[in-house]
Formats: structure tokens, C-alpha cells, sequence
């Protein structure tokens, strides 16, 4: 039986949602059955997750109804949602990272004993067993704050299963995790569908709401582009129908020739977690990628690069000069940038202005006898947000009300701003939608042109192809391939990703 066929467990009818005299939803229909995937996709800021956030009561609509088992309901928060039979994972975590696993898990749903007390025992083997069926063994007394983001991205997922919901709403549930840890969530969500739960994925990466939906419908500017069977859809349908206009090239072209070109960056540094050395550099025009399987040291070694520890010997060259870095303001001080792979707990100051964010790292340039000359500060935040095409209200809007793509173009920003000589990217594009994704990828080639050492990681593997000259390959803490030109496969990639054999330096295979 078709998807669209079966009754629908949700119908939401001509939804408008205004911020402030701004339309943000404007007359969407939308359904989700029994027993499908319903893929939701469109850039940030075409009114997905306002139109999701109403369905869940974090907002209430100006107009329409929604309409769950063919009766009107109306949510005035998330909780009377969820016993309703809603669930959500958010694209940003709700956990609270200083309570253990166990307890994040049982947020909301505390089991009593006999005497009215909370049952520590139930919690532990409840999520014990919800982590179970996703695939995921975790000690559930470990602090949230202790894991890696993949780990607390399916812990999110187990703490909205134990609500037992009827409607699951994934919001970029994938952009944390791994390939293989995807290929555990989309298991996860066919055997939900098959229990016939209705969800709602929503999601940058085109190729996977391409795989796992059955219907697919697309929003721009706050409307409903297209609702269509999957089946009807290709990516460059998909991205034409969201951006409104045909994109031919994702990635910037690629230099040809970087042999010969002077290295502007050099690192020699013996991992804490595998006790070996690694020596790579980053020559003149190139953008350097770093992949393998998430957690093979990857981020200690990035993270080393400023300042931030990985490291039991370290040795940093720029420009053919040794740079000691023993933290981040030393590491700052020689011109070198981090954009972190968690943007709201690392990348931005939530509460803050957009333009005390975008100013954040200069401070100390215009700074006159203790005091901040306002002006020049107030020229080059607004240079930036147009440059960037950041939308805010104004530059006073606090960082938190921003879309999560505009958000990344805040730590962006900042570091552009900056001016630095060598640039860190973590999963620089994670969350963000096509457009933006390629005016991240130019700046990350402008940056390169203009003689910045740019070095990134994604998870993305068609990314690391698409935008990288060079691709070094971890396994276990050691380099074990370095790949260039007509090298960077997927197959290659993923040979590499899982290969034992360490090369001494990265130069010896480019």
C-alpha cells in the first residue's frame, strides 16, 4: 500500500506563524501517516522548523489547525504534544550534559517505587534497554558532558523512545554521527515505521532524505513548494525546487598543481592516543582534508592545532617559522583559527549580539586606551553580515534566535574577520542547507587563494571528495593514507579508514 494512502496520523491545515510583522509559515498544509517517512526539506529560514516547533507546542499557530487522528488539537507547550503522541529530536540537544545518561534518559517520565520514590534501578535498565534497541551500549551512570556528539545524539533519540510516542519528528538527527552510525539510525527508523509510527525527517544531506523517505515535500520562504512520492524526486530536482534556481557545480573548481607550491603550514606531533608520530604540511592554494571513521584521533589532533591538548610532543611551523602553541590565546596571537564542530556550545555566545559575536575575536584592534572604537566596529560586523547574506533583524539580534545556519555563518564570520593565517574547520557545514553549504565551500577556496593554511574535517564523504585537494585518511591515532587528485574515492577513503598501516608522513603517498 502507498505511504499516502494509509490514514493520516497528522494533518496540519494552512498553518501561518508571524515573528514580529515577519511571516515565517505561511498557509502550509502538511500530513504524516501511519507507517511513513515524510521528508521535510528546505535552506534555513524556509520555515521547517517553525512549522515543526508549532506541531510540537513551542509555538502556536496564528492560523490553521492541526488535526491528530482527525480530531483538532491545540498544544500549548511541548508536553500536552508529547502525551498527544508527538516526539522530537531537536537538531540542537536538549540533554543537560551534567546529569548521567540514565537520568537525561528519564527526564520527564521519573518511574516510582512502591514508596513514591524515584526507582534508580528501573531508570538504569529503561535506558539500558532503549540505548540497546538503537544499536548503542553506554554505561548509563557516564556524564552526558563526558560524550563525544554522536554518543549524545542517539541518547537524545532513546530519551524521546521512552515516551513511547505514535509521531517522531527528527530534526538533522544524522549530522553528528558517523556513516555506519547512520546506517544504525535509518535501521532504527525503518523498524519504527514498520511498528507504524509516522516520522517526520528533516535533513541538509539530500542523498540520505532521498534513501530513507517516502514522500518528500520541500518549503521555501515560509511556503510549501512541492509535495511529491520520493520515487519523483532527484537531488537536482530537490535543490532546484528549494533555491528556486538550477545548480550545476556544488564545490568550487579544485587547483591542479600544488606540488610545487611553498608550504605555509607544517605539523609534527605525537598523539596522546596512540603514542605515534604524525607529520603532515599544507602548501600554498591547498585545501588539506582530514578523514576516517569518527573518534580515530582526529579531533585531537585538529584540536592540538589550537592550543587545545591531543598532543604529547608538538611541533607547529607557519610560514617556515617554529610557533610554540601551548593554548588558545597562543594560538590566536600567531594567527591561527578553530571553527569547533558544535556551534552552540563552542562556536557562539547564545545570549549575545550578532555583532558582539562577529567582533568577538578582534576586540583587542579597537581597543583605544580601554575603550572600544564603535564605529569601525560597527562597519566591519556590518560588512560581514552582508558579505555572508546573514539574516538578522538587525545586528543587535541575539545569536540564539538565529537559524542554525545563519549561527555557523556567525563563527564563520568572526574568524574572516580575524584575518587568520592557518583556519581549522570541524564539520563546517553540518546542519546547514544547499545554498549555504556553497558559500561556505567558496569562502573555504577564497581562503585558500588568499595564502590561509585551511585544513578541514567533515563526516560528509562527498564533501571531503568534492572540496578537498588532499585527503589525509587516520585509523587508530596514525595517518594511514594520504590521497590526491584522482585518489580521493570513496573506496580509497574507506580502505584507508580501516587499513593498519601507518605512513610516516603524509607527503609520501601525495
Amino acid at each position: 500500500m502507498e505511504a499516502s494512502s494509509v490514514p493520516a496520523f497528522l494533518e496540519m491545515q494552512n498553518i501561518v506563524k508571524m515573528f514580529q510583522g515577519t511571516c515565517a509559515v505561511n498557509g502550509v498544509d502538511f500530513n504524516c501517516a501511519h507507517g511513513e517517512v515524510h521528508g521535510l526539506v528546505g535552506e534555513n529560514g524556509a520555515g521547517k522548523s517553525t512549522l515543526m516547533k508549532v506541531l510540537a507546542g513551542v509555538h502556536s499557530p496564528d492560523k490553521g489547525k492541526i488535526l491528530i487522528k482527525g480530531e483538532e488539537r491545540k498544544f500549548a507547550n511541548y508536553s500536552e504534544a508529547r502525551k498527544a503522541g508527538i516526539g522530537v529530536v531537536y537538531q540542537e540537544l536538549s540533554l543537560l550534559p551534567q546529569l548521567n545518561v540514565a537520568e537525561n534518559i528519564a527526564m520527564g517520565v521519573w518511574p516510582k517505587n512502591q514508596l513514591g520514590l524515584i526507582n534508580w534501578k528501573t531508570i538504569k535498565a529503561t535506558s539500558n534497554e532503549i540505548l540497546k534497541s538503537i544499536g548503542v551500549e553506554i554505561d548509563p551512570d557516564l556524564l552526558v558532558s563526558s560524550l563525544p556528539m554522536a554518543l549524545r545524539q542517539m541518547v537524545e533519540i532513546g530519551k524521546m523512545l521512552v515516551q513511547k510516542p505514535e509521531l517522531i519528528i527528527f530534526d538533522e538527527p544524522t549530522a553528528p554521527l558517523s556513516h555506519d552510525e547512520v546506517q544504525v539510525l535509518f535501521t532504527l527508523i525503518n523498524d519504527l515505521k514498520k511498528q507504524g509510527k509516522g516520522i517526520i525527517f528533516i535533513s541538509h544531506r539530500l542523498e540520505e532524505v532521498l534513501t530513507i523517505a517516502d514522500r518528500i515535500t520541500v518549503m521555501k520562504d515560509g511556503q510549501k513548494v512541492i509535495t511529491d512520492t520520493t520515487s519523483n524526486f532527484t537531488e537536482q530536482k530537490l535543490i532546484s525546487s528549494m533555491v528556486g534556481r538550477e545548480i550545476s557545480e556544488i564545490f568550487p573548481p579544485k587547483h591542479t598543481q600544488l606540488g610545487q607550491q611553498r608550504e605555509l603550514f607544517t605539523y609534527d606531533g605525537v598523539l596522546k592516543r596512540s603514542n605515534s608520530m604524525v607529520t603532515f604540511s599544507v602548501r600554498e592554494g591547498e585545501v588539506l582534508g582530514l578523514g576516517g571513521l569518527q573518534g580515530q584521533g582526529q579531533m585531537e589532533l585538529l584540536h592540538s592545532i589550537f592550543g587545545l591538548g591531543g598532543c604529547e610532543e608538538l611541533k607547529i611551523s607557519i610560514n617556515g617559522q617554529v610557533t610554540p602553541i601551548k593554548n588558545p590565546r597562543q594560538a590566536m596571537r600567531h594567527g591561527i583559527a578553530l571553527v569547533p564542530e558544535n556551534r552552540s556550545e563552542e562556536g557562539v555566545f547564545l545570549i549575545l549580539s550578532s555583532l558582539a559575536n562577529l567582533a568577538a575575536t578582534t576586540l583587542d584592534r579597537r581597543q583605544k586606551m580601554l575603550f572600544v572604537d564603535k564605529s569601525t566596529e560597527n562597519q566591519v560586523v556590518r560588512d560581514m553580515i552582508n558579505r555572508l547574506s546573514i539574516k538578522v533583524t538587525s545586528h543587535r539580534q541575539p545569536a540564539q534566535l538565529l537559524s542554525g545556519g545563519n549561527m555557523q555563518k556567525l563563527v564563520v564570520g568572526k574568524w574572516l574577520i580575524f584575518n587568520p593565517k592557518v583556519i581549522v574547520l570541524l564539520e563546517p557545514t553540518k546542519g546547514v542547507d544547499v545554498a549555504t553549504k556553497q558559500q561556505i565551500y567558496l569562502i573555504i577556496r577564497q581562503l585558500a587563494d588568499a595564502g590561509v593554511a585551511v585544513i578541514v574535517n567533515t563526516s560528509d564523504m562527498i564533501e571531503l571528495i568534492g572540496l578537498c585537494d588532499r585527503v589525509l585518511v587516520m585509523n587508530h591515532g596514525f595517518l594511514t593514507a594520504s590521497l590526491s587528485g584522482e585518489e580521493i574515492t570513496e573506496e580509497r577513503i574507506m580502505e584507508a579508514s580501516v587499513s593498519n598501516k601507518q605512513i610516516v608522513s603524509s607527503e609520501t603517498q601525495s
